[in-house]
């Protein structure tokens, strides 16, 4: 019987110089499932910054590249390995260096969806010249949600989006670390200060529903502190960022987790909650959350700050549906789907 050829390919390892946010856990993720396809070989090219690797298999190896980092990373110095090698680039996280031609993974088209003043400008400007690169330079171009593939069209006619999705499983691997100084009997909520995160629902929430408790993961601004010394909220509780295992403590313990965003791609941190045990699910009526959420959320309207969310009211999630949703979802799954199609893509440029 033949031999089947390795087909080699370039990946772009910036995430790993990155914060760790829903993009970048996909990132890590997938190439752990990459991990077991012995018909490709990945080499990982990093800025020279990064020292952790946080995935190791035999087909995969890490080489550092270039002198810059960030942006100028990928669109310089990175570029110049790929045109070097001569090999495919996968790109994971939303970008790629505008001279080659990549497998690309476009999570969602915020910056063209949302307005200029809730967008970062320099974000706003780079999307212009990428436009180019993600409509006619992908060799194939994928998305996580049905939502976002529509948005990819809408943007980009000439694409055609595969859909994978995201996954849950890493939070098996999280050890669970108590967070102290918090109330027994809290509503949990996990996300930035950025405006389409709609942070200023939870305030909202919490000055409506003064007899409960709200512990926010992330920081806080001048307005929130503004508004909590205005209104004399004293049932906010801000962690700051937390590590994996005080968040699946967090998880596990709520009475409810809680996601106002406006806009998201998929939005990862409610299948995390689901999948440590939390009671409840309140997330914005926006199509993502509907599509991938379902039956099981409790949905709202996220522009109404003056009749919010009825905590009391909400559904609990059934063990029936909580095993059926985390079912819907697999790392390893859309890893072999991911490399299923490059497969394919790459045997017919042959």
């Amino acid at each position: 019987m033949k031999e089947e050829t390795v087909r080699e390919l370039i990946v772009d390892g910036r995430f790993l110089q990155q914060q760790t946010t829903g993009v970048q856990r996909f990132a890590v993720e997938i190439m752990k499932g990459l991990a077991g396809c012995k018909e490709f070989f990945f080499t990982v090219a990093v800025p020279g910054s990064v020292e952790e690797f946080p995935f190791a298999a035999d087909n995969i190896r890490f080489e550092k590249v270039g002198k810059h980092g960030g942006i100028r990373w990928e669109q310089f110095d990175l570029a110049r390995y790929c045109k070097k090698r001569k090999l495919p680039l996968l790109c994971l996280c939303n970008t790629i260096p505008i001279r080659c031609r990549a497998f690309i993974v476009l999570h969602d088209t915020l910056w063209l969806d949302l307005n200029k003043s809730e967008t970062d400008p320099w974000l706003r400007r780079k999307s212009q010249w990428m436009i180019h690169s993600f409509a006619n330079r992908n060799l194939a171009l994928f998305t996580v949600s049905e939502f976002s593939a529509a948005r990819i069209r809408a943007h980009y006619p000439r694409s055609r989006p595969i859909v994978l999705g995201n996954g849950w499983e890493h939070v098996k691997e999280w050890k669970e670390t108590a967070v102290e100084g918090l109330p027994q009997n809290f509503y949990l909520s996990v996300g930035s200060i950025k405006p389409h995160k709609n942070f200023g629902y939870v305030l909202a929430l919490a000055k409506n529903c003064p007899e409960k408790n709200f512990v926010i993961v992330g920081g806080k601004n001048q307005k929130t502190e503004s508004f909590l010394t205005e209104n004399g909220l004293k049932n906010c509780f801000f962690t700051g960022y937390l590590d994996d295992g005080s968040l699946k403590w967090l998880y596990a313990r709520a009475e409810g987790f809680i996601l106002p965003s406006l806009y998201e791609g998929f939005g990862i941190p409610p299948l995390e909650a689901v999948a440590c045990g939390c009671k409840k699910l309140f997330l914005s009526d926006i199509p993502v959350f509907k599509e991938v959420y379902g039956d099981v959320a409790n949905f709202f309207d996220p522009n109404d700050q003056t009749h919010t969310a009825d905590l009391d009211a909400g559904k609990e999630i059934s063990p029936e549906e909580r095993e059926a949703l985390l079912k819907k979802f697999s790392w390893e799954r859309y890893a072999r789907e991911l490399a299923g199609h490059i497969k394919q893509a790459l045997g017919e440029k042959k």
